[in-house]
């Protein structure tokens, strides 16, 4: 019985290994590149959001304009047999449209 448990210490592995300093060097270089990779993943990642944040955001403006001038349109085609539009203080309605527009258009609020 003596002897099974010497031979049970001499098989004991305690599970450590000796690496050379070329592959230490080697393992710190890749863990570098997987910090700059993930580095950059996480700036495209971020270039992609804000992307996506800019498409919406146009997307939006363009429907916001379509919704804003068909009205304009639509109203202009009423009565189309009659050869003259009454439009009083047309100017400073165009103004305030136009300005409405470009409020739209340069994303302002």
């Amino acid at each position: 019985m003596v002897n099974k448990v010497y031979e049970e210490v001499l098989d004991f592995d305690f599970g450590f290994s000796f690496i050379d300093e070329e592959l230490q060097e080697k393992e710190a270089e890749a863990q570098d590149t997987i910090q700059k990779v993930s580095s950059e993943k996480q700036t495209l990642e971020d270039q992609l959001t804000d992307a996506k944040l800019a498409a919406d955001d146009l997307e939006y403006r363009l429907e916001l304009l379509y919704k804003s001038i068909t009205p304009f349109l639509d109203n202009l085609c009423k009565n189309p047999d009659k050869s003259t539009i009454f439009w009083p203080d047309r100017v400073a309605k165009i103004q305030g449209y136009k300005s409405k527009l470009t409020t739209i258009v340069e994303g302002s609020k």
